[in-house]
């Protein structure tokens, strides 16, 4: 792309605005999305401890849940991206598993999810099944080393492959793995700031709610303005992970653009 690259105050503008725009022109995704994002969550988070005590077993189950949602949600990110880049404004949740580009953004989506899941997969297998016992000095805890050590490696990933998201939307020439590394990789320091601090205000707001829902805790009110809220705020937060990408493709996506070889 040859669109000059904004500071990094436009770009947060920017990524507000775009996340407001979406909202509105593709609201009948959003609302399915919304749906999704609530009851899959919820699922995610309860049903592997109601069906096994072991940890291992609980990160799979977890594990193949959130898989599931990505090929729920993969129309949802289709549509966001369509829209940005093309002006393309779909008029129903367009399920097409049949489709290469459909096939292509979720296994990409799949991939994604898996990797930013592996660290608490990881340390699900390597909790102690049974009772330890030590005799001396405690032991450098390296499972727990290691755990941090997968976060900062696959977040440093999946934050390279976020403009290949777009680019398999659009169809785009070179949308591989290796472009989408090299364009992220020359201007790494902008593609972090202006994928963080949108978040921040997003992530405040969602923790300083919360307390307002224990004013009636177990009960039926409470829950579902607790599922509601939550589900708004995942809306949130994935939408406007997907409109970043977006901008960034137009901004960064030089070999994304370039035919695979």
């Amino acid at each position: 792309m040859d669109l000059p690259r904004p500071s990094v105050m436009t770009a947060l503008f920017w990524a507000y605005w775009d996340l407001c725009h979406v909202l509105q022109k593709a609201w009948r995704q959003a609302l399915f999305a919304f749906l999704v994002l609530s009851f899959g969550s919820v699922a995610a988070l309860i049903a592997p401890r109601l069906l096994t005590y072991d940890p291992a077993g609980q990160a799979v189950m977890r594990l193949s849940i959130l898989v599931g949602l990505c090929f729920l949600l993969t129309p949802f990110f289709l549509a966001v991206h369509r829209l940005l880049l093309l002006g393309e404004e779909a008029t129903r949740y367009d399920f097409k598993p049949s489709s290469p580009r459909f096939q292509l953004f979720f296994g990409w989506l799949a991939v994604g999810v898996v990797l930013l899941s592996f660290p608490s997969t990881l340390a699900a297998f390597a909790e102690a099944k049974g009772p330890v016992y030590y005799f001396g000095q405690l032991p450098l805890d390296v499972d727990s080393t290691m755990v941090r050590v997968a976060r900062i490696v696959t977040w440093v990933v999946v934050t390279q492959l976020l403009v290949l998201f777009p680019a398999v939307a659009v169809d785009a020439p070179g949308a591989g793995w290796q472009n989408a590394f090299s364009d992220t990789r020359s201007r790494i320091w902008f593609v972090l700031a202006v994928t963080i601090l949108p978040f921040i205000p997003i992530g405040l707001l969602a923790v300083g709610v919360v307390p307002l829902f224990r004013f009636s805790p177990g009960s039926l009110t409470g829950m579902v303005a607790g599922l509601a809220w939550f589900g708004a705020m995942l809306l949130i937060a994935s939408t406007l992970g997907a409109v970043i990408a977006s901008r960034l493709y137009q901004v960064i996506g030089d070999r994304l653009n370039t035919p695979l070889r």
